[in-house]
This record gives structure tokens, sequence and C-alpha cells, in this order.
């Protein structure tokens, strides 16, 4: 008979959880955030839900309310609601990315403390929120006038989802470059950039066709590169009966993105270990 040994078998070692990538880790704290920041955008209640749709509409109704006091039917050969709804909405989807993504960061100093979270992050997160939203208005707005009898299907789709795409990229570009850009002490630009945005915005075409405008003004107004995304979405919207500006493209837009989002990467790879210590 064999000797009892006191040696007792150790017991199985517990399966170690598989080490999640880095980019799992990012999703996880992105959808984290987008939920967070969702919360607060809402405000809790029902009220706020309905002021961030209607905050928009109003915006638009606004507009449209100086047309109709003008007596203005159509602008430049489309139906006025048409044409504010196609111009309105988009240029407000590129401020809300500029001006809500460049306090991302300040707004969510706290949560830099966990090393998992980065400070691009939430610039993320807001992002995806404001374009949510901006799909919520535009769906609930062409719904609308969709059911008012107006023709709201757009001519050719994917340009009108590249035209969205694009100016929701150089938003969201300019947007994280002036979040890294304007931490510290610089913050004091931040209002200087929400005035340079009222510039913009006339220049854009939201309002004006640039088909009417005079040659002089209608060339310094092409300098803008959202006047000619905004020409190239409602052509694209609208087709035939829209009288696009000939000298509009995608040219000016995607240098403009490109360079925009290269300068903010730079910026942001520079100076991300000085804002994760906040």
């Amino acid at each position: 008979m064999p000797a009892p040994t006191l040696v007792h078998p150790m017991p199985p070692e517990a399966a170690t959880p598989p080490r999640r990538s880095s980019w799992a880790v990012m999703r996880s704290v992105v959808f984290a955030l987008s939920l967070r920041e969702l919360k607060t955008r809402l405000d809790g209640r029902w009220g706020g839900a309905v002021w961030v749709i209607g905050e928009p509409l109003l915006n638009t109704l606004g507009m449209l309310a100086v047309y109709s006091a003008m007596r203005a039917q159509t602008i430049g050969g489309v139906d006025t609601l048409l044409f504010l709804v196609s111009g309105q909405l988009p240029f407000l989807l590129f401020r809300s990315l500029v001006l809500r993504l460049m306090e991302a960061i300040d707004s969510n100093l706290g949560l830099f403390a966990y090393r998992q979270v980065q400070p691009i992050d939430a610039v993320i997160a807001r992002a995806v929120v404001e374009v949510l939203v901006f799909s919520v208005v535009m769906g609930t707005c062409l719904a609308g006038l969709g059911w008012a009898g107006h023709a709201v299907l757009p001519h050719r789709p994917l340009e009108l989802v590249a035209a969205l795409g694009l100016m929701g990229v150089m938003g969201f570009s300019l947007g994280l470059f002036m979040a890294v850009g304007t931490t510290g002490p610089l913050n004091r630009l931040r209002g200087l950039v929400t005035m340079c945005m009222l510039p913009v915005y006339i220049s854009s075409g939201a309002l004006i066709p640039l088909a009417n405008l005079p040659a002089g003004l209608q060339a310094a107004f092409l300098h803008n590169p959202v006047a000619h995304l905004l020409d190239q979405l409602r052509s694209a919207l609208l087709g035939p009966v829209y009288h696009a500006v000939p000298h509009t493209g995608w040219t000016l837009p995607l240098a403009w993105t490109l360079g925009t989002a290269l300068a903010a990467l730079s910026l942001y790879r520079a100076r991300r270990q000085r804002l994760q210590m906040g």
C-alpha cells in the first residue's frame, strides 16, 4: 500500500479574463459619456427634450415668418420652407458641433482622473449626441414637410449624405481644434469664436441664395467652405429646380476638412498629457 502523501493537489487556476483592446475600452467610455451627455442635454425632463428638438425648428420658423412678411413664396425658384430647412438645419449642426465641442474638455475635467477616460473621448461623445439630436430634428422636419405635401425625397441621396457627412466632419475637426486650443488661459478666445459664427452664417447662403447675389459679393462668399457644402446639399436634395452656383464644388470643403483635422489631431497629440492632468 503506498504511503499517504501530505501534498494536496493545487486547485485549478481561475481562468484569466481576456484583456480588452484599447478600441474596446474607448467604445465603452464613449458610450458611457454619450449617455451622460444626453442626460445632461435633456436635463432629465421631457421639457428638456422638447426644447432640444424645438430650438432649431424655432430658428427656421422665425426666418419663415420674416420671408412670409415679405410675401416671398419662393427663394431661388424653391419653396421658401424647403429652402430654409435645407440650409438652416445643416448649418445649425455645423455651428453646434463647433461651439459645443469647444467646451467638451473643460466640462469633463473631473473624469480625466480615470486613466481609461481620455480628453478626446469627451469630444467624440458630445459630437455623437449632437449628430443624434440633428438626425431627430431633420427627420421630424422632413416627415412633417412630406406629410404637408412637399417633395422631400432627395434627387441624389448619396451626394446628400456625402455633403452632410463632410459638414459633420468639418464641424467636429474645428470643434476639436478649438477645444484643445482654447483650454486654460486661452478660454477667453471662445467668445471671439462664437462671434465669428455670425459672418460665417451670413456668408454660408443659409438665408440667401448665392445665385441671386452680385458677382463681387458672391465671389467673397464663396471663400466660405460651408457655402459650397450647402449649395451641393441643396442641389442634391432639391434637384434641377434649385439654381446652383456654377463655381461651387467639393475641393474647398475637402481641403478645409483635411487641413483642420490634421491641425486638430496634431495639437491634441502635443497637448494630450497636459489636458489629462487638467
